[in-house]
């Protein structure tokens, strides 16, 4: 099999021949045999002799966020694949968190295990926003399904493909292990016919739903007494609008949006066919929630997690609290993990 350099050039060629410049430029959704015209750069970060490309800017969708850059590495057989989605609370951050010296090397280290490395945009939550937070779980959602669509052009085994997330990009992760597969056979957007199942998931600083009353309130912290009036006020109402796309707390109080909790409701998705979780929150355990951070990451998340996992048969590395309130890790860290799951 030809490598990945080889294969680009190919199609790069194949594509000038055959297509118009307007046509080059325009990724297609319409084709069994998808062409992407990648362009290689100089990689962000150091790949310390690594044998690897880089390509920035990958477009999924129309929009400006809707774009992935991919670490590949140079290999004649196609390789697994982990897909990076960060966290920013929904609000800020983007695909870069990762070239940093926190991920440096566990970027390499799976480039060394023969993995690409992906890292995706989503459309942000922004000030009077009418779609919510479920317009950034859909765009990882399709990010996910147009990699696979073209995962013969990046030399990806479609079957090996895990998730890893941090704090947002943890719970979108979750999110996207918990729900049964979002496959549309017959739609005619080739994409959303691809499947969004995973082999595993990586979760740091997570949140264990989206249902910030039900769960956060009825589960993660029962034992503090906290009540939707502290939530609000500390993330401030707008924000909690925003969250769900809505107007006032008059509309929150309304069947559409108990339905549309329950659809980011990670842990009552969970069932017995869901990939492996990997799960580390590290905060105090015994600290009540008063900031954002303490109510976004606190340490019962990960404990909520694995109890619905184990619940429902669903197998979990779990390590939460500081000091270290319960661990079943055995030293495996989040690469080993991905690495252990991809290989299996």
């Amino acid at each position: 099999m030809m490598n990945t350099k080889l294969l680009v050039c190919f199609l790069a060629l194949f594509s000038l021949i055959s297509c118009s410049k307007d046509d080059v430029t325009t990724i297609p959704t319409d084709s069994l045999d998808p062409l992407v015209e990648l362009e290689f750069t100089n990689s962000p970060i150091n790949l310390q002799g690594a044998d690897a490309s880089f390509s920035s800017d990958i477009a999924y969708d129309i929009y400006d966020n809707t774009k992935f850059d991919i670490f590949l590495p140079d290999s004649d057989t196609s390789t697994g694949l982990v897909i990076f989605i960060h966290g920013g609370g929904f609000t800020g951050s983007d695909k870069t968190f990762i070239y940093n010296e926190t991920y440096e090397n566990e970027i390499v280290r799976l480039l060394n295990n023969n993995i690409a490395v992906a890292t995706i945009n989503y459309r942000l939550i922004v000030n009077g926003d009418t779609e919510g937070v479920i317009k950034s779980l859909n765009d990882s959602k399709r990010a996910l399904q147009y990699i696979r669509y073209i995962h013969k052009e990046l030399n990806i085994d479609k079957d090996k493909i895990v998730l890893f997330g941090s704090s947002a990009g943890a719970s979108t992760a979750f999110w996207l292990a918990a729900n049964d597969d979002f496959a549309e056979p017959n739609n005619s957007d080739e994409v959303l016919q691809e499947s969004t199942r995973v082999k595993g998931i990586a979760l740091n600083a997570t949140q264990s739903s989206l249902d910030i009353e039900k769960r956060w309130l009825g589960d993660v912290f029962v034992e503090f007494g906290s009540s939707l009036d502290d939530i609000v006020n500390t993330f401030g109402e707008s924000t909690i609008l925003n969250f769900y796309g809505i107007s006032s707390m008059e509309e929150y109080d309304t069947p559409e949006i108990e339905l549309y909790r329950q659809k980011v409701d990670m842990l009552s998705l969970l069932s017995s066919d869901d990939p492996e979780i990997w799960v580390t929150n590290t905060g105090g355990h015994n600290e009540e929630p008063t900031t954002t951070s303490s109510f976004n990451h606190h340490p019962f998340h990960a404990r909520e997690i694995k109890k619905f996992a184990d619940a429902v048969g669903v197998a979990n590395v779990t390590t939460y609290g500081n000091p270290i309130l319960f661990s079943n890790a055995n030293d495996e860290d989040f690469v080993d993990f991905l690495i252990r799951k991809i290989n299996e």
